[in-house]
């Protein structure tokens, strides 16, 4: 029993199911049938897991409260904490300090990465994958130090942490790219992390480019949601619109259509209807604000805004209908110390979500009135002069009518790379400024 429990710990993680994991955990350490001092290793890892889930729930009292026993049980049998600890307890620190507001807490978590990283780079010089992880950890921490120091008008010191995380960060991303390729997701997210970093700092070009790459990614990789996509071009406008390029958001247009295709392959857009509608929204914002008034793109956005308001009308249908969804509440029992945990972990929402269905519905189809009343004959003209060149290009984005709700199948688990990989023979993409970003997303063009 433990054993399959176990097993289905690890499924649900890997399909962000955390809640779910947390269940089986809880089975778990309910059966086990020795305690600690007979079995430590057993333990270690059981509270490892439990970190592991409270840190995906945002939990992070309950993540470092577990950390710490996993380090505890070790210390009572005579066993000295390793990198991987010393690493799990900054995070867990990290966290608490930014959730709290607490910015010595955030900064005993920075120091303690920063060790992990330096004993790791000597007991496990091989191990290039996960000393990226951990300098990514370091960098991520320095930023979130630096923006409690902006949060207060402290420009000076923020700057100073901001320019502390870039070298750890440009580090880490660098050894995802040479020892996996650019186009991993773990890749991908790193250059979106970069770019966190770049925006900091001001240096909007190199923004652009760690973005462009990371919006590439996200659009290729089979784990894709329509939340991480919105925030992510959420960020891809704020920074074309610092730049002053709006224009050049018509090179994401082939990315965004590839990510249509595949949410629409895997049923996100039946299983988040109104997220994805939400997405629809923002991809005929891209478009309408990178044809700058020409009106060359607005056959395109209407397209778009219509498919949204149809996902819209059937998803509030189907609210109004309780009775025909799944009981979403038909759960095992969770046995949890404090009376009001379970209820508090259930209704933690992750990603963008659609507060009101009708509001989003009503702005739509304000747009699409707009849209019609906008497209003139003259882009009519033009389309018909392209000839069959710009046909073709107006119908990537093809009318998709929803079709009726369907049972919903579970979901496929997330691809996710293994927790430590070394060097592939894959090309080394060396950081030296723009003109390497640049050549990266080149040889990832012609692989496509």
């Amino acid at each position: 029993l433990i054993k399959a429990l176990d097993k289905l710990c690890a499924v649900r993680m890997k399909q962000f199911r955390a809640y779910d994991a947390l269940v089986a955990l809880k089975e778990i350490e309910q059966n086990v049938p020795f305690q600690p001092e007979e079995g430590w290793e057993f333990h270690d890892i059981m509270y490892r897991n439990f970190a592991w889930c409270y840190s995906s729930l945002d939990e992070a009292e309950k993540c470092l409260e577990y950390t710490r026993k996993s380090v505890e049980v070790k210390k009572a049998n005579g066993v000295q904490p390793t990198w991987f600890d010393i690493w799990d307890l900054g995070k867990a620190h990290a966290r608490l300090g930014q959730k709290t507001q607490q910015r010595e807490e955030m900064k005993i978590g920075f120091e303690l990465c920063v060790k992990a990283g330096e004993i790791h780079r000597t007991a496990e010089a091989s191990d290039r994958i996960m000393l990226a992880k951990i300098l990514s950890n370091v960098g991520e921490v320095a930023m979130g130090i630096g923006d409690s120091h902006f949060l207060k008008e402290e420009k000076e010191e923020a700057r100073e942490w901001y320019e502390k995380a870039e070298k750890p960060l440009a580090e880490s991303y660098e050894l995802h790219v040479s020892s996996l390729g650019p186009m991993k997701p773990l890749a991908g997210w790193q250059a979106g992390t970069m770019a966190h970093c770049m925006v900091r700092l001001e240096r909007w070009p190199e923004a652009r480019e760690y973005l462009a790459l990371a919006l590439r990614v996200e659009c290729t990789k089979d784990s894709t949601t329509n939340g991480s996509l919105i925030e992510l071009l959420d960020r891809v406008v704020s920074c074309h619109q610092e730049l002053g390029d709006m224009p050049g958001m018509l090179e994401y247009v082939p990315d965004l259509e590839e990510a249509m295709r595949g949410l629409r392959q895997r049923g996100w857009d039946r299983r988040e209807r109104d997220v994805y509608a939400l997405l629809l929204q923002r991809i005929s914002t891209v478009l309408l604000l990178a044809s700058e008034g020409t009106g060359q793109m607005i056959g395109k956005a209407l397209q778009v805004l219509e498919e949204a308001a149809n996902n819209l009308q059937i998803f509030i249908g189907d609210a109004a209908r309780p009775e025909d969804l799944p009981d979403v509440d038909a759960e095992v029992d969770l046995e949890l110390p404090e009376e009001d945990e379970k209820a508090k972990i259930k209704k933690k929402k992750f990603g963008p979500q659609v507060d009101n269905a009708g509001e989003l519905l009503k702005q739509i189809r304000t747009s699409i009135k707009i849209l019609k009343v906008s497209q003139t004959g003259s882009e009519q003209e033009v389309q018909a002069a392209a000839g069959k060149s710009s046909t073709a290009s107006t119908a990537r984005f093809e009318e998709h009518v929803p079709e009726p709700p369907a049972p919903t199948p579970a979901p496929a688990p997330a691809k996710t790379p293994p927790a430590a990989e070394t060097a592939s023979p894959e090309p080394a993409f060396r950081r030296d400024g723009l003109n390497s970003l640049r050549g990266v997303l080149r040889e990832v063009s012609r692989a496509r």
